[in-house]
C-alpha cells in the first residue's frame, strides 16, 4: 500500500513540474503564477504546496531533473564494452542532445527563458554545465589513457565539446537551426570525432544515430 501511494504521490508531483515547465516555457518565469502552474496541472494550489514551497523551487527541480537524465542516459550508452571509441561517443553525444529535445520545454527553461533571471538560477545554470564538462572530461581522460588518445589538453577539449553541445542544442530550441536533429548530432559528432582524431566512418555514426528514438 505504502508503495502505491508513493508512486501516485511521484506522479502527481511529475505531473506538477511537467505542467510548471509548460507554463514557464509560454509566460516566461518572472510572468508565470503558481495558479497558473496548478490550473495546468489540473491540482488545487494546496496540492502545489504539499510539494514545493515556491515557483522557484520548482525552477531548480526542472534543472535537476533535466541534467540528470541527460547525463544518465549517455553514461548508461557508453559502457558497451563491444562499442568501438566512436561509437561510445556518438552514442553518449546523441543521447545527451535526444533528452534535451524530447523534453523540449523543460530545456526551453534551462537554456532560454531563465537566463538573466536572477543571480541564484544563473549559478545553477553553470551547475549544469559544469556537471557535463566533468562527465566529458572524464570520458576524454579514459580515451587518452585507455586508447592513446592523443588530447593536447583534456580540460580545454571538454569545455569546448561542452559549448558546443549546449550551443547547438539553444540555436535549436530558438529555431535558429531548423536542420532536421538528427543532421545536427551527425553534424557534432563527426566534427568532434575528427578533431579529437579518433577513426570512424560516416555509415557508422549515421548507424549509431538511427539506434536512437528522435
Amino acid at each position: 500500500m505504502k508503495d502505491t501511494n508513493s508512486s501516485k504521490s511521484s506522479l502527481k508531483r511529475n505531473n506538477i513540474l511537467e505542467a510548471a515547465a509548460k507554463i514557464f516555457s509560454e509566460k516566461g518565469y518572472i510572468e508565470a503564477s503558481i495558479k497558473n502552474i496548478t490550473d495546468e496541472a489540473n491540482v488545487a494550489v494546496g496540492t502545489f504546496y504539499n510539494y514545493f514551497n515556491d515557483k522557484e523551487e520548482v525552477l531548480e527541480q526542472i534543472y535537476e531533473e533535466i541534467s540528470n537524465m541527460s547525463l544518465k542516459a549517455a553514461s548508461e550508452v557508453s559502457m558497451n564494452k563491444d562499442d568501438s571509441i566512436s561509437q561510445k561517443f556518438t552514442l553518449a553525444m546523441a543521447y545527451v542532445i535526444n533528452i534535451y529535445a524530447k523534453n523540449k520545454n523543460l530545456s526551453k527553461i534551462l537554456f532560454v527563458k531563465s537566463m538573466g533571471i536572477n543571480e541564484a538560477f544563473e549559478k545553477k545554470r553553470w551547475e549544469i554545465l559544469d556537471r557535463t564538462n566533468v562527465y566529458l572530461r572524464q570520458i576524454l581522460e579514459h580515451l587518452k589513457k585507455q586508447h592513446s588518445l592523443n588530447i593536447y589538453d583534456v580540460n580545454v577539449t571538454s569545455v569546448l565539446l561542452t559549448q558546443s553541445i549546449f550551443g547547438v542544442i539553444t540555436y535549436w530550441l530558438n529555431e535558429k537551426l531548423t536542420n532536421d536533429l538528427k543532421d545536427i548530432i551527425f553534424s557534432l559528432c563527426t566534427y568532434h570525432l575528427k578533431a579529437l582524431n579518433i577513426d570512424f566512418t560516416y555509415e557508422e555514426i549515421n548507424k549509431c544515430i538511427n539506434q536512437i528514438e528522435i
